[in-house]
């Protein structure tokens, strides 16, 4: 069976509009990412147990994309009060980010390296795991996941 599913450009613009005693700062930036068939977006509440919100694999399977096909990845913090803490787990390291409530957090590439106590770069590996964990109290969060 032959796919009836037209791929799409994805075009992802970030503008900021700041003037400041009659000066205005700021830029919109965009870039397009070409040829995507999926894409996964969800609205999901996540607790302050450390629950996975997405992972990547060899294959397309339930709550996993494929690491090959990827190309976008943004989570939003939908809470008014409690930030959320992401993990992003390449195999081997996590890196820790805190999204504040009502902050976004944007994916544009999923490679990282983490190092504990060290300023030499280690390489570069692909994301596995990205997991979210409320602060205090269970957090709304928003994911959006586009893929070749």
């Amino acid at each position: 069976m032959a796919t009836t599913v037209t791929t799409a450009d994805l075009t992802v613009t970030i503008t900021e509009s700041y003037s400041l005693n009659g000066v205005s700062y700021g830029n919109s930036l965009s870039k397009t990412y070409s040829g995507n068939g999926q894409v996964l977006q969800r609205i999901m509440n996540v607790s302050t147990s450390d629950p996975a919100v997405l992972n990547f694999g060899a294959a397309d399977a339930a709550g996993q994309v494929k690491v090959g096909d990827y190309k976008y990845f943004r989570v939003a913090n939908l809470d008014d009060t409690n930030f959320i803490t992401l993990t992003l787990f390449n195999g081997t390291d996590s890196f820790f980010y805190k999204v504040a409530a009502g902050d976004t957090f944007v994916l544009m590439n999923n490679e990282m390296d983490a190092v504990a106590s060290s300023t030499t770069f280690g390489a570069f590996a692909d994301i596995t795991q990205i997991k979210a964990d409320a602060d205090t109290a269970a957090c709304d969060i928003e994911i959006i996941a586009v893929t070749a």
